[in-house]
């Protein structure tokens, strides 16, 4: 037997703006939820008895349900609420969580010990019927599915209060990766309230403990002073919801909030030279791209495809709109995410080979195509540079833009030919910047392109069952290189996680899956 108390994961890389299964919902700051108001008068203030952490964030969650919508901003609030059953350090690195142990007795059995001593918010005691209640839960759920999907349920078993034999029904290289992202939520209190009350009114064993969600506005919590952890030094801590970059500069400036997160490629040379304000920068995992619906033409044609991916200039549209945050993307994951081939073919501008590659595809003439995309301004930006460089090579593109929410169920629903998106590997392996996206078979909300190709189907399962990291390595490499030669994504760029905090805050690091430790903040004075 070998005993495993840490798992390296290699990783770094992309934040990005939405995604499914990192789908980023731009919300509106006007709708207040049924009775109550959403007029933010209480804790707008930074300064209230430095008692009160306050964040401004882009937009609202989907969900508070641990197991609901596991897009970025749904995650950044439920972050706050629930513990994960293993944690990630700054190196990505697997470190104890509720699980405070583990040993791997072979390639498909896991010995867990859990932390004794946790208490929900509630005041139940944590133990392993909720493990394995929450394992069971998760696996019922397209969201929370992805983390444990290896689990071999009827063998897998509860040995006592704080000891698990965990069964996979085959080998899976990111297990214990996979389980550094499963909220763990109170066995009765879900059974008692059911799923729809407990997603409005969340329990977990987090540092912080829900308050109140007024719907457009903001989002409230209390400090969870029993906290295993570390119990953060102030006693409330309020998310505001500000879709508007610029007004989220504004507020950290003006001191109205003392955390602003996703700082816009824009407004970093104004905040750098501000003396009230830190920025904190680094490189994420999340990565923006256009996407095309390989399921129907004309980009179920591999050369239509190829033939938009030479007729882009991705350099020119990210020094343009990005102002030098992140970096160019060269393939489907990004340099800092373990699994990245860096040996990638490139797509230069060429026109003259996407006329000549559309007219082997059928469209000597050039090509015509609807290009959609959320009302998010970054995206707004690409789509109308894309159109304008794309008309160079003789291909006329309409754009239309659409409300978010409405945007994304289209994708979803296969209804848009051409779309700017992205995606964000929140574990730092490849195995969910990969298989999640581009293995046939997946969700429409993650394989938005509705690729399909059966040698990257074998690859990608290599990767996720091979426990060996070279074996995985390599099938990761030759993915990848297959899934750029056959373009469903024009590569666009590699995210960088930037967040701004007032002067007077010690504590806070930005890390690259955008799931901050807000419990660690001190006010230095």
């Amino acid at each position: 037997m070998m005993k495993k108390k840490l798992t390296k994961i290699l990783g770094a890389l992309l934040v990005t703006s939405l995604v499914f299964g990192a789908c980023s919902p731009n919300a509106s700051n006007n709708n207040a939820p049924s009775g109550k108001e959403a007029s933010g008068s209480e804790n707008n203030e930074s300064t209230a008895g430095k008692d009160t952490l306050v964040i401004a964030t882009g937009a609202e969650p989907k969900s508070l349900d641990a197991h609901g919508a596991n897009d970025g901003d749904s995650t950044r609030f439920k972050h706050l609420i629930y513990d994960t059953l293993l944690r990630q350090d700054e190196n990505q690195a697997v470190i104890p969580g509720l699980v405070e142990s583990w040993e791997i007795v072979d390639e498909t059995s896991i010995n867990l010990k859990l932390r004794e001593g946790v208490k929900f918010h509630n005041g139940n005691d944590f133990n392993a019927d909720d493990v394995m209640y929450t394992l069971k839960r998760a696996f019922d759920s397209e969201f929370g599915n992805w983390m444990v999907w290896a689990i071999d349920f009827e063998n897998s078993k509860a040995v006592d209060v704080y000891n698990i034999e965990l069964k996979l029904t085959e080998p899976c290289g990111a297990q214990l990766t996979q389980l550094a992202f499963l909220y763990v939520v109170d066995k009765e209190t879900v059974e008692e309230m059911g799923a729809d009350a407990f997603a409005e009114n969340p329990v977990g064993t987090g540092p912080f403990m829900f308050k109140e969600w007024y719907r457009g506005d903001r989002v409230e919590y209390t400090t969870y002073k029993d906290y295993w952890g570390t119990v953060p030094s102030f006693d409330n801590l309020t998310m505001r919801i500000i879709s508007e970059s610029s007004s989220r500069t504004i507020e950290i400036e003006s001191g109205g909030v003392d955390v602003s997160l996703q700082v816009a490629a824009s407004d970093i040379s104004l905040l750098e030279d501000n003396d009230d304000v830190k920025l904190l920068r680094t490189a994420g995992f999340g990565n923006n791209f256009i996407g095309f619906n390989c399921a129907a033409e004309p980009f179920n044609n591999v050369k239509v495809r190829q033939a938009f991916s030479y007729a882009v200039d991705k350099y020119s549209i990210v020094e343009a709109v990005y102002s030098g945050m992140g970096s160019v993307a060269d393939g489907p994951i990004s340099p800092a995410i373990w699994g990245y081939n860096p040996n990638l073919k490139q797509y230069e501008q060429d026109s003259e080979k996407a006329k000549a590659l559309l007219a082997e595809a059928g469209y000597p003439d050039g090509i015509k195509v609807t290009l959609t995309t959320s009302d998010k301004a970054v995206h707004v930006d690409i789509a109308e540079m894309l159109q304008n460089q794309l008309s160079k090579a003789g291909i006329e593109v309409e754009v239309i833009t659409l409300e978010n929410a409405t945007y994304l169920d289209r994708i979803i629903n296969g209804e848009i030919q051409m779309y700017v998106l992205g995606w964000t590997t929140n574990t730092g392996d490849a195995d969910y910047g990969l298989y999640e996206t581009f293995h046939t078979g997946m969700p429409s909300w993650s394989n938005t392109a509705r690729y399909e190709n059966t040698e990257v189907d074998e690859l990608l399962e290599i990767g996720r069952k091979n426990p060996d990291q070279a074996a995985r390595q390599e099938a990761y490499n030759k993915a990848q290189e297959i899934i750029v030669e056959e373009a469903p994504w024009i590569f666009l760029y590699n995210s960088e996680e930037v967040a701004a905090v007032r002067s007077n805050i010690d504590g806070l690091v930005s890390p690259p899956s955008g799931r901050y430790e807000f419990n660690t903040i001190t006010f230095n004075d």
